[in-house]
């Protein structure tokens, strides 16, 4: 029995025999009160001896029991880190182009339709050539006449007969008549629209009949020969990347993904939108290889070998900065921390932790500095 419960014990007791014996009058109640006050105090020194004794042998006795926190726990590990940034990107080709007419006239034949595949140097489409055909005719007529003219000057000339003026005309008519011939033929050739290398027809926005005029495209030809992957990335990480280093890249809407390089850094800095390009290898897969596709690029601008990591959710805050509770011996302790980079829902520590401390995870919301803890990890 406690101490406090003795006392109130023998009060009630004296208290009892008080109301019993209220026949003895006044003073015999005075009387009793007095050794009842010297029985509590003799009662008191007594308990206080005996507490003294009994703390002596055992420290523990009559202290509260305080329950511990259940907590679990997690490593502060010392491993290679990496951070990454993702930037969006788009899969280009250098051999998609808009073939496009180089003279003006009607389109007498359109040879190609969309999702056709065509050789290089393929006639796509041709464009009237009537008129240019008869100029030529016209021209090489005027040339055999001035081809002639100039043999028979050329013979007299060796013979030292006629002048030097009509042996230098009739050479100036035939070359000049033979350079508008080349320039006919060059025309002609440009009435048949070839395709300026292998590929696949995408596009064909013309018809035969239609009229087209010097550029206007005929078809669109792409070619999965020379593939690549473009993105746009922020000039704050100017000298992060280089050529050859490696990336991870995602197409969202096949649900693929692969590792790769980057083959290209741009130097030139876009002044709208303050961003460089880099391309990146793209492998040589038929579902990878068509333009326009959305690609995510995961590119690595930091990283560092044995960095002490823990995961970044069991992170405080509070006005002296960032802390964890770490577990020493049976209590948490908080320590003050100093942060690097977060990736992946892990965090570097540069400061404050040297690792292999153990590092209070579940329930680091619920102790305190000094709080008893049991790990159930």
């Amino acid at each position: 029995m406690k101490p406090q419960n003795i006392i109130t014990f023998l009060l009630i007791a004296l208290i009892a025999v008080g109301c019993g014996q209220s026949e003895e009058g006044v003073e015999g109640k005075k009387t009793r009160l007095t050794e009842a006050k010297a029985e509590i105090k003799a009662l008191q020194a007594e308990i206080k001896t005996l507490e003294a004794e009994i703390i002596a042998e055992d420290p523990d006795f009559n202290k509260p029991t305080e329950t511990a926190t259940l907590i679990t726990t997690v490593p502060a590990a010392k491993t290679n880190f990496e951070h990454k940034i993702e930037v969006r990107g788009n899969v280009d080709s250098r051999t998609n182009v808009d073939v496009s007419a180089e003279m003006a006239g009607i389109l007498t034949a359109v040879n190609v339709k969309e999702g056709q595949y065509v050789e290089e140097g393929e006639v796509m489409a041709v464009i009237d050539s009537e008129n240019l055909e008869k100029t030529i005719a016209e021209v090489e007529s005027q040339l055999d006449y001035a081809t002639t003219i100039f043999e028979k000057r050329d013979r007299l000339w060796k013979k030292n007969i006629g002048t030097e003026i009509d042996y230098l005309q009739a050479k100036n008519n035939k070359t000049s008549l033979e350079n508008q011939l080349a320039t006919l033929n060059t025309q002609l050739d440009k009435a048949e629209i070839r395709a300026p290398f292998s590929g696949t027809v995408e596009q064909v926005p013309v018809k035969r009949g239609q009229l087209v005029q010097p550029g206007f495209p005929v078809a669109l030809i792409v070619s999965n020969a020379d593939m690549y992957i473009s993105a746009e990335v922020s000039e704050a990480y100017v000298g992060k990347f280089k050529r050859g280093d490696d990336v991870s890249v995602s197409i969202p809407s096949l649900d693929k993904s692969f590792d790769s390089k980057i083959i290209s850094v741009g130097r030139v800095i876009n002044p709208a939108s303050r961003t460089f390009t880099i391309e990146v290898r793209l492998p040589r897969v038929d579902q990878y290889l068509k333009t326009n596709l959305v690609t995510r690029i995961a590119l690595t601008d930091y990283e560092a070998n044995d960095a002490v990591v823990i995961p970044s959710r069991i992170i405080q805050e509070d006005l002296e900065g960032n802390f964890v509770y770490l577990v020493k011996g049976k209590k948490a302790s908080k320590v003050h921390v100093k942060l690097g980079y977060s990736y992946d829902n892990h965090t570097e520590v540069v400061d404050g932790l040297a690792g292999g401390e153990v590092v209070v995870d579940k329930g680091n919301r619920t102790v305190a500095d000094g709080t008893t803890v049991s790990i159930q990890n």
